[in-house]
């Protein structure tokens, strides 16, 4: 009767060794997912995901520009890097383009702005849309803005180049 006892004593103590190995082995698991976890979400990573049939990708400031723009032009590129300095610009200007008009899946956007910039953050984030990556009016009004900005020209000024030139 006491090896009975023995044995049965013997084999909890191996089988509290067991759980405790395999809880062992379950902790150092969750530890390497919540570190890779973390690595894959550092702030140098853009956050990217579709609305409607828009791209938004957010990145940590503006000088970082969204990764969409590496499969387009230089052109392209070089004009959503314009878009900070002309922001106070672009909001107040029509794009015609049609996406003020919305669509099924689209939201109407509310200015030549929204084409490019969803917004920006206080903490210096900004969302972009890669809606004017494929849309020549969006780039062509753009072009405008930056020229017509450059040479003193005025807001009222600028948006009556825009309507003249795109306004149908």
């Amino acid at each position: 009767m006491n090896d009975m006892k023995v044995d049965a004593e013997q084999h909890e103590q191996n089988s509290s060794k067991h759980s405790s190995l395999m809880y062992l082995f379950l902790l150092g698991f969750a530890a390497i997912t919540f570190l890779a976890a973390c690595s894959l979400g550092s702030k140098d990573t853009n956050h990217v995901h579709t609305v409607g049939s828009e791209t938004w990708e957010t990145s940590a400031s503006a000088e970082q520009l969204p990764g969409f723009l590496e499969s387009h032009t230089e052109l392209t590129s070089s004009l959503y890097g314009e878009v900070i300095e002309h922001s106070h610009l672009m909001e107040g200007l029509p794009c015609y383009c049609g996406c003020m008009d919305g669509t099924a899946i689209d939201e109407a956007h509310d200015s030549l702005l929204r084409c490019y910039m969803i917004e920006q953050l206080d903490d210096g984030s900004v969302t972009w849309t890669d809606h004017s990556t494929t849309c020549g009016i969006c780039k062509q009004e753009l072009q405008l803005v930056v020229e017509m900005a450059d040479s003193g020209s005025s807001l009222d000024d600028i948006k009556l180049a825009i309507d003249q030139q795109f306004k149908h």
